[in-house]
């Protein structure tokens, strides 16, 4: 059975606090070692098909993504199965932010690119790195109207799950979460999380690592969903 090495928690130029050069070119040059991985940026899917074509020159596989910053300052990763749903997912969330307007020189540029990777324009409004009006609750139940993945991201660090409630929603089946090391790893089982999924969270180019591998016969949303269920999603600790 094929092995694929993957990395599910990237970010492009398009997420304010990204580096700028987190460009459809360097994603090209980067990413050797590399063949599966899911675009993630903040509260956004407006690159997702942009990256997902110019990536197949490589055969790397994209799982459409986004990270959403919840009313309560959680990020939670959402992934899907189709990018067409990502896309309608995201601009809900998009005009859910609480932040319109913002100075780009101090808060960071969101840069779109055209469908050949070049720099399209600085993307104005809303401030992606702001909050939703929407709970975690209202994010989780308006995600499950599409075929997704809920995984609340980092939940020990900042924008954490844990870190900014101090333990885990009783009311909402999570998928998995996302943890970073063994440590937290550990910790995340005391808690009675059972499924997890490990990412670098690239904002840099170097960051754009093989963060897990994954055994198994295809690079699709159900197969991703799969090992996440059966546990096969081997961590590679290099972050």
């Amino acid at each position: 059975m094929p092995v694929f090495y993957a990395n599910f928690h990237i970010h492009t130029v398009l997420s304010p606090c990204a580096d700028i050069t987190m460009t459809p070119d360097i994603f090209l040059e980067y990413l050797e070692g590399l063949n599966w991985i899911s675009i993630t940026d903040h509260n956004t899917t407006k690159h997702i098909g942009v990256y997902s074509e110019l990536l197949k020159s490589i055969d790397v596989k994209v799982i459409p993504g986004i990270e959403v910053t919840s009313k309560e300052e959680v990020h939670i990763l959402v992934y899907f199965e189709k990018i067409k749903d990502a896309e309608e997912f995201g601009e809900i969330i998009e005009n859910s932010l609480t932040m319109r307007e913002y100075d780009p020189d101090k808060l960071g540029y969101q840069i779109l690119c055209d469908k050949n990777g070049n720099f399209k324009k600085i993307y104005e409004t809303p401030f992606l790195g702001s909050s939703s009006k929407f709970s975690i609750d209202e994010i989780y139940n308006i995600s499950k109207e599409y075929n997704s993945l809920f995984i609340p991201a980092h939940i020990f660090r900042f924008n954490g799950l844990i870190t900014n409630l101090g333990f885990p929603p009783e009311n909402l089946v999570l998928d998995a979460v996302e943890i970073k090391n063994k440590k937290e790893l550990e910790r995340a089982k005391k808690l009675g999380f059972k499924n997890f999924i490990f990412n670098s969270d690239a904002h840099f180019p170097e960051q754009l690592i093989p963060s897990v591998k994954i055994e198994t016969n295809a690079r699709t949303f159900e197969e991703f969903k799969k090992s996440i269920m059966e546990r096969k999603v081997m961590p590679l600790w290099q972050h």
